[in-house]
């Protein structure tokens, strides 16, 4: 990074702890052998349409988020977690707990364990809790697909090599940020922590183990224009296919609270991406990318001011039609959209402020 670019970087991470504050000092206490969240949808497992059950285990918490980096700007999940260590017992009834909600129901099904970091990160998540929790995975043969999230420099070789040694032959996924395929979008928008090869790197290190990469895709970082948000969430997508990942995840930004996001939405400096933006992207992105690669969209807090929204009357129909195309992947469900709002988008798209990251910076100033 050169001198400015340093500069600006002092100035987010700054700003991220300042908007963090004494919030992590907040966190409620919790019974430490309930998950912090857990539920049952409707999934695209492969080439089928089956269950996925998504567990929160509630852990000290993400490395990235507690450290003096200040993690990343639109994030604040670190606050579902326990403000604690949690000890290996504790983590692993969580897991337990959350696996009652599997009861009746048929294959084929996908697991999910996340944590509000990593749950490859032994110091989030102990070596020992982990194995248990993958040993109990492997004991349901409903389960078809695994899915875990992790950033890239807790994907070692000798974790992956445990990961498919327990899961045996199962589709094994490991869910990772790249949130942007540009270096700079990713370390000065959002304060990743690291670089697109980094990201590559743990790719690979997977593939060597026949283990995929479910790549998350972050649709308008703060700083970004409509239009550029836009373009570089369809050439991450592109990126993150050509380089090997199995699933692309998109994930438009919601306002969460604590966060530099959430500073700078509430003094008007920020506006979460449109719903014609997104379904564009989805469009777009399904035929630029191959068909054995799965595009998949959930969108938190759709149709709300502080999650992905259009004018109002026509969110609910755009996103019923985001969740149906993440189930079977056909682009016909956005042709039948329309509304009055779409010009107000267009127009968005041209004439939006292309200096808005100059003028957002005064979001640091108290």
């Amino acid at each position: 990074m050169n001198g400015i670019t340093d500069g600006l970087k002092d100035i987010i991470t700054k700003a991220s702890l300042a908007a963090r504050g004494s919030s992590l000092s907040r966190i409620r206490r919790r019974n430490l052998s309930e998950p912090a969240a857990k539920w049952v949808v409707q999934s695209r497992i492969g080439s089928e349409v089956g269950y996925a059950l998504s567990i929160v285990l509630a852990t000290s918490g993400c490395s990235h988020a507690r450290s003096e980096k200040g993690g990343c700007t639109m994030c604040s999940y670190i606050l579902d977690g326990a403000g604690q260590n949690v000890p290996t017992e504790d983590l692993i009834q969580q897991f337990q707990n959350a696996l009652t909600s599997l009861k009746g129901l048929m294959a084929p099904i996908s697991v999910k364990v996340y944590t509000s970091g990593s749950f490859l990160d032994p110091v989030e998540v102990p070596p020992e809790a982990r194995a248990e929790i993958l040993k109990a995975i492997d004991e349901d043969d409903r389960v078809r697909q695994v899915v875990l999230e992790s950033r890239p420099e807790y994907m070692t070789d000798e974790t992956a090599s445990l990961v498919r040694e327990i899961l045996g032959d199962r589709e094994i996924e490991i869910g990772m940020g790249l949130e942007s395929a540009d270096d700079g979008v990713r370390f000065l928008c959002i304060n990743k922590g690291f670089s697109l090869s980094e990201f590559e790197t743990a790719l690979k290190t997977a593939a060597s183990h026949g283990i995929g990469t479910r790549a998350y895709v972050l649709v308008k970082p703060p700083f970004l224009t409509e239009r550029d948000a836009l373009l570089d969430a369809l050439q991450t997508i592109i990126a993150a296919a050509e380089l090997g990942a199995t699933t692309i995840s998109v994930n438009p930004v919601n306002v969460q609270k604590h966060t530099l996001v959430q500073r700078m939405w509430s003094r008007g400096h920020y506006r979460p991406p449109w719903l014609w933006t997104v379904t564009e992207i989805l469009k777009e992105s399904r035929d630029q990318v191959a068909s054995d690669v799965n595009v998949v969209c959930d969108p938190v807090a759709a149709g709300k001011p502080r999650g992905t929204h259009n004018c109002g009357k026509c969110d609910d129909a755009f996103v019923k039609a985001i969740r149906q195309f993440s189930l079977d992947q056909s682009t016909s469900h956005f042709e039948v959209l329309d509304c009055g709002c779409k010009s107000q988008w267009s127009h968005v798209l041209e004439h939006e402020d292309f200096a808005q990251l100059v003028h957002s910076l005064r979001f640091h100033k108290p």
